[in-house]
């Protein structure tokens, strides 16, 4: 590059060196934050499983070399170091923190929770946090996802065991403890957020805001999944309604959870609708504050936060507009 502005006698100089110098940094910070989470950031070792019916994939990563703690809603850049283009990185947000789980290949099946749950709180000591972990939920496509998923079918049932860099964290954890009701509207694996935040939601020493989760899914088989393994604990509080609205057709596969499960979560074989939803919510006599959370298609986003504008007058409870999303 400086060589085709060399003939200017260095009058163009600056705007070489000055985004150099900017990419040099950045890069420099990005290995810090991988160090913080991992000083010995070669030897970070990541589980790798994948379910078909599902077709999810699950990652997981202890943390208990990191001397930051997890916080929900977070992301992170994940780079697989078993691959030639190692430096290719993707971001995923962190699904569940979990505290009880034992970071051992030998012991973890394939029909392993696809998450488990976890609180996350202040920073801990080394010994408080031996046996932590971060999952990630991930949808395969194609390039790095595939991988991915082909990490996890070459070791079956095992789970694949890859070296990974962490990069992070990304983003910030959202105040919705203050609100007095939370509206998760979500797609796909979406669901990753009010996964990610449930746990902190209802084990709020303070008065735990009532939460609405609108989940939209093509496949039955996902939901089902998901409602047996990691949602179970959700299932039954008076302050957590589930919805989940069926958009594939294989919708009679939702029956093959079991009867308690079933009836516990209000399923709908339709699209969900964002307006009503929202109008719903602000009809139900509740004067203080709602938070609106999405995290899924663009148009689901642009949607939600088409209603949130509308209804943002002082007539209405106060409610304020959040979203979760990558746009590549």
């Amino acid at each position: 590059m400086l060589g085709h502005v060399s003939i200017f006698s260095g009058a163009y100089d600056p705007l070489v060196w000055v985004p150099a110098l900017v990419w040099l940094l950045d890069r420099i910070i990005r290995g810090l934050r991988i160090m913080a989470f991992n000083p010995k950031f070669w030897d970070t070792k990541a589980l790798i499983t994948y379910n078909q019916d599902a077709h999810m994939i699950r990652v997981t990563v202890s943390t208990s070399s990191s001397i930051y703690s997890i916080e929900p809603g977070t992301f992170y850049y994940i780079m697989v170091l078993n691959q030639r283009n190692f430096w290719e990185s993707h971001p995923f947000t962190v699904a569940t923190i979990s505290e009880s789980g034992h970071y051992d290949t030998d012991t973890l099946e394939e029909d392993s929770p696809l998450l488990n749950y976890g609180s996350s709180g202040e920073l801990r000591h080394a010994s408080e946090k031996s046996h932590q972990e971060m999952t990630f939920l991930i949808r395969p496509y194609d390039s790095f996802t595939s991988r991915l998923r082909e990490y996890a079918e070459e070791e079956r049932p095992k789970p694949a065991t890859v070296r990974v860099a962490i990069d992070g964290p990304y983003g910030k954890t959202l105040p919705l403890e203050r609100f007095s009701k939370v509206l998760f509207i979500v797609g796909g694996s979406g669901i990753a957020v009010p996964l990610s935040y449930l746990p902190r939601l209802t084990a709020s020493s303070n008065k735990t805001p009532r939460i609405e989760v609108h989940w939209a899914v093509r496949q039955s088989s996902f939901a089902v999944y998901v409602l047996s393994h990691e949602l179970g604990d959700m299932l039954g509080n008076d302050r957590v309604e589930i919805n989940i609205y069926l958009t594939g057709s294989d919708v009679d596969s939702r029956r093959t959870c079991d009867e308690t499960t079933y009836r516990l979560v209000k399923w709908r074989s339709q699209r969900l609708n964002v307006e009503q939803i929202i109008d719903g919510a602000l009809e139900d006599g509740d004067k203080e504050s709602i938070a609106v959370v999405t995290s899924g298609p663009a148009t689901m986003a642009d949607e939600s936060r088409r209603v949130v504008t509308a209804r943002t007058v002082s007539s209405l409870p106060h409610i304020d507009y959040f979203e979760e999303s990558f746009q590549w």
